[in-house]
């Protein structure tokens, strides 16, 4: 049931401030540094753009307009002009995969930008660069020119040259996930053309205000971006030549609603949108707006509206032979079979799916199909299959966690590399200034001198008034690098503290590392999930599950002490650490924690929403052993483990880990793959907390 979505500080000493000055002022004037657009032929820059008005509705007839501009290009050509061109043949090349040909320009632009050290020059070339590598998927070198690029960027002049740098930088931003970055650069590449008279001016502001309103959407700031998508809707609707936006609107509109649980409007973006797909004859969007609205009406159990346009959708793809949409419509037509009844065939039918669907999605999405899955187990009876896919996507979830932290250490490297790239092209392009200033010199030597005086008198005033606001400025920065540290260790939605608070703080207990453990001194930690959490979304919302999981970190806050603590970790997931405890007290506190979150029901709307949970403990460091043998990651484990008992064994319980019976390393192996053979075999006792009865509800 997939829906596809499409610090600069002020300086503290007068000494210090003056030289900086000075230096800056001299250098711009012993450089002569006027900002100036590099010179162009204005008759092929009028020919390039006219190509560029052509490709969003011709292709074959702008293909053709390049190459008639192509023997024109010669050594007579300015370098900026041949920088465009190149950059737009690099772009027809790259979707032709003419890779080769694609690098040998790519290296002739480099060259000219080397020679001229233009800033357009260079911003345009290092774009060129970082747009390239990120289509061929190298993060790598794509990194290694984004610091150039966005010291050049600001330095451009050429209105379209910065719109290009800047629309690239946010969206390569964008994909690395740093969506507060990617917005300010939206909002530069918007004010590079908010007064430009282009004729493409219109369609590259509609285009940044699709980006923009899918970055509000990414930043879950619905309402925001429900704004900006109807504001692009109402002027693309009006201007035949921005037409092409709207079943893009109508596209994200869809997704937005369904998001925020309004499946009614949801549905009439969507309705609208395939209107338009089909006005402009685009079998694709097309094929996209009939899933969506199979989607809503799946989600609305009108399930034979809903196959009728997965089967439309399904033929779409295999007649495009679409792989994608192949196994996404198929998939949804399986989860229809199962709530009609047939579940073995349907169960099977989005098995083989999801085994299609892996090899072309994130593994991060596939968490997704395995909830649907688990889904369709629960609604068939099926509840030891429906275990087992817990327990696959619970591996995937920690995999894909551990997969996480590495690629942060890789972009880390990643980002190392591009500042030693951004160096050497640093030294390259003083070396070349200070050619000039040689050459320069003799003639600007008076006028040099002249002016020193009238520098110095300049930046002692600025000093004088600047210095009374140092201490200001100095303090608003604190400020905001405390509420950036408290933000990154907190959970947006709940407050609880995050994963990432964790790892910092079990770095900085204060035990020994050979500490062995004393039953008087032990902590707990108690894993606690959310019993058929997505059925509250499916059926009332997302906006109710984010209620349930904000009253469920209340509870858990004020049934913690002061010195224990609390974390969300992940999706519908409370990670609870509780100090100095024994494995009876330990016990009986989980007993507290599952009667906290079942006696009360949640009042959501007119809904009173009543919710269980399950949950696996254990002391740490556990029975006595070292924390060096036992680490608190594999100890997590081990509670996650016991949290799966209790979501196997009916829910609403919790399994706690008590002691061992034999040697932790005789028996590791068994504990780490299969806990429950291991309870069964004696090897590990246990103790069993029952959640709240249904009499004890209210």
């Amino acid at each position: 049931m997939k829906y596809p979505s499409m610090r600069m500080t002020w300086l503290h000493t007068s000494a210090s401030f003056i030289k900086v000055t000075c230096c800056l002022m001299l250098f711009w004037l012993s450089c002569g540094i006027v900002s100036a657009a590099p010179a162009v032929d204005i008759q092929l820059e009028t020919e390039l753009d006219q190509y560029l008005n052509l490709t969003s509705q011709d292709m074959p007839a702008a293909s053709a307009l390049l190459k008639e501009i192509a023997p024109k290009i010669n050594s007579l050509t300015p370098d900026a002009t041949k920088v465009r061109f190149n950059g737009l043949l690099i772009a027809e090349l790259a979707t032709e995969k003419k890779f080769q040909q694609v690098e040998t320009l790519l290296e002739q632009s480099w060259q000219i930008a080397e020679q001229n050290q233009d800033p357009d020059i260079w911003a345009e070339v290092l774009t060129d660069h970082l747009n390239h590598y990120w289509l061929l998927g190298d993060k790598a070198k794509a990194m290694s020119v984004l610091d150039p690029l966005l010291q050049y960027a600001p330095l451009a002049v050429t209105r379209r040259i910065q719109y290009y740098a800047w629309n690239s930088v946010a969206s390569f931003q964008a994909w690395l996930g740093k969506f507060e970055l990617a917005l300010a650069s939206y909002h530069r590449a918007y004010e590079a053309i908010a007064s430009d008279e282009n004729p493409r001016t219109s369609v590259r502001k509609m285009h940044l205000k699709s980006s923009i309103a899918g970055l509000q959407t990414s930043l879950r700031n619905y309402p925001l971006a429900i704004q900006t998508i109807q504001e692009g809707l109402s002027i693309s609707k009006a201007d035949p030549n921005l037409s092409g936006f709207v079943v893009d609107f109508y596209l994200q509109e869809g997704y937005v609603l369904v998001e925020v649980g309004e499946l009614d409007a949801a549905l009439h973006s969507n309705q609208q949108g395939l209107q338009w797909a089909r006005k402009r004859q685009d079998e694709y969007y097309e094929a996209t707006f009939k899933n969506n609205i199979g989607d809503i009406y799946l989600r609305q159990r009108k399930l034979d509206l809903a196959k009728d346009l997965f089967e439309q959708s399904l033929a779409y793809g295999v007649a495009k032979q679409d792989k994608a949409t192949i196994a996404l419509t198929t998939f949804n037509l399986g989860y229809i079979q199962v709530l009609q009844g047939d579940y073995q065939q349907g169960i099977v039918k989005m098995q083989q799916m999801l085994k299609e669907l892996e090899g072309i999605i994130a593994q991060s999405e596939v968490l997704g199909f395995l909830m649907e899955i688990a889904d369709a187990h629960h609604f068939a009876g099926q509840y030891q299959a429906e275990a087992e896919v817990l327990r696959q996507f619970n591996q995937l979830s920690s995999d894909l966690f551990q997969s996480e932290r590495e690629k942060q250490l890789n972009q880390l490297q990643e980002e190392f590399s591009a500042k030693e790239k951004t160096k050497e092209i640093q030294v390259l392009t003083q070396q070349n200034q200070l050619k000039e200033v040689k050459i320069e010199r003799q003639k600007l030597q008076q006028e040099v001198t002249l002016l020193i005086g009238v520098v110095v008198i300049l930046a002692s005033c600025l000093l004088f008034l600047l210095y009374r606001k140092v201490r200001q400025a100095n303090l608003k920065l604190k400020e905001a690098n405390d509420k950036l540290a408290y933000q990154s260790l907190r959970d947006p939605l709940t407050g609880l503290y995050n994963r990432r608070s964790l790892l910092e703080h079990m770095e900085q207990r204060e035990y020994h590392e050979q500490r062995i453990a004393d039953p008087k001194l032990t902590d707990g930690f108690i894993l606690l999930d959310i019993d058929f959490f997505k059925h509250i979304n499916d059926h009332y919302g997302h906006a109710a599950g984010d209620v349930v999981l904000v009253e469920i970190a209340r509870r858990l806050t004020e049934l913690t002490r002061s010195e224990d603590m609390v974390w969300r970790w992940g999706g519908e997931e409370f990670l609870i650490l509780v100090r100095g405890v024994d494995i009876q007290t330990l016990s009986h506190f989980t007993k507290r924690a599952l009667d906290a979150i079942g006696n009360s029901s949640i009042r959501f709307e007119h809904q009173q929403l009543q919710v269980t949970a399950s949950a696996g403990f254990l002391t740490y460091p556990f029975d006595g052993m070292n924390e060096q043998l036992l680490t608190w990651p594999k100890a997590l484990q081990l509670a996650d483990m016991a949290l799966y008992l209790g979501k196997v064994h009916g829910r609403n319980r919790a399994y706690g880990l008590s002691r061992l019976r034999q040697p932790y390393l005789d028996i590791a192996t068994q504990l780490e793959t299969d806990l429950s053979l291991a309870i069964d075999q004696g090897l590990v006792d246990v103790v069993l907390i029952e959640g709240p009865t249904k009499d004890s509800q209210h």
